[in-house]
């Protein structure tokens, strides 16, 4: 349950396209629900200049969720990029279970995960994992870069903004989410910051290593047709940034909401 929470979570945290001719900041603040119930709440900053971007989140389990199963975790990212590519990143990641405490730490070089390490390491008693190598580290971005996606030309609410693929690595995992444009919504009215238009993508989710091939949670993501962002364009820019998301599960339905959506440039 907490993996899938948890993807939901990065759905919004990887999703975001982005284009700018300024510094420009997006500040908002996220409800996360099961079935209608909260149960956790997140809040993501990124900041981006011309050459380079600086990007943090964190989030919480909290409600009746936090007496069975309490988490934690925050992220942060700073890298650099020429063009509408990521050239390097460093990126930080700290977990927090009932169970114990991971810190991830990882850099990426031209697409390749040069670097990484996480402590404690994976548990891996049987030796069952899909390895992670070095092919398998190449053509990758971290989290949190993921979000940097150029839209050069066009309309940025173009049904072509959803139509992608994120080769993600986090240390751990390496897995696809590949973004297919479903429909255009309108954003939720109780959201501080934006009202208006948004993208609506199916999201896939494809395991490719560090995980267990017959784990049970792997399957029902990997199977799972059930799975949205929504996109929504940031005041100033080019820019598209995950507004919610949605992930259907055997427990009910996890959705990451907006509440505050803000923008700034200066």
């Amino acid at each position: 349950m907490r993996r899938i929470a948890a993807l939901a979570i990065l759905l919004v945290a990887a999703s975001t396209s982005v284009a700018f001719a300024q510094t420009t900041q997006l500040d908002a603040a996220y409800s996360v629900y099961l079935t209608g119930i909260p149960v956790g709440r997140a809040e993501v900053t990124v900041e981006l200049t011309e050459s380079g971007f600086v990007a943090s989140g964190s989030g919480k389990t909290s409600g009746l969720i936090r007496l069975l199963s309490k988490g934690a975790g925050s992220m942060s990212v700073r890298g650099t990029f020429k063009g509408n590519r990521i050239t390097a990143s460093v990126f930080s990641g700290l977990l927090n279970t009932s169970r114990r405490e991971q810190k991830i730490e990882l850099s990426v070089v031209n697409g390749f995960a040069k670097g990484y390490s996480i402590d404690p390491p994976q548990r891996d008693p049987d030796n069952k994992r899909v390895p992670i190598t070095n092919e398998t580290r190449t053509n990758v971005v971290d989290p949190m870069s993921a979000m940097l996606a150029l839209v050069s030309k066009g309309d940025v609410l173009s049904p072509e903004s959803c139509n992608r693929t994120l080769p993600i690595f986090d240390g751990r995992y390496r897995f696809n989410l590949v973004l297919s444009y479903l429909k255009t919504d309108q954003a939720a009215t109780k959201t501080d910051g934006y009202q208006g238009p948004t993208l609506v993508c199916q999201v896939r989710y494809v395991p490719i290593a560090g995980h267990h091939p017959e784990g049970a949670a792997i399957k029902q993501m990997a199977e799972n047709r059930n799975m949205f962002v929504w996109l929504a364009p940031v005041a100033g820019t080019r820019a598209l940034a995950p507004i919610k998301a949605s992930v259907s599960t055997p427990i009910g339905t996890f959705v990451v909401e907006a509440k505050r959506f803000r923008t700034s440039t200066r």
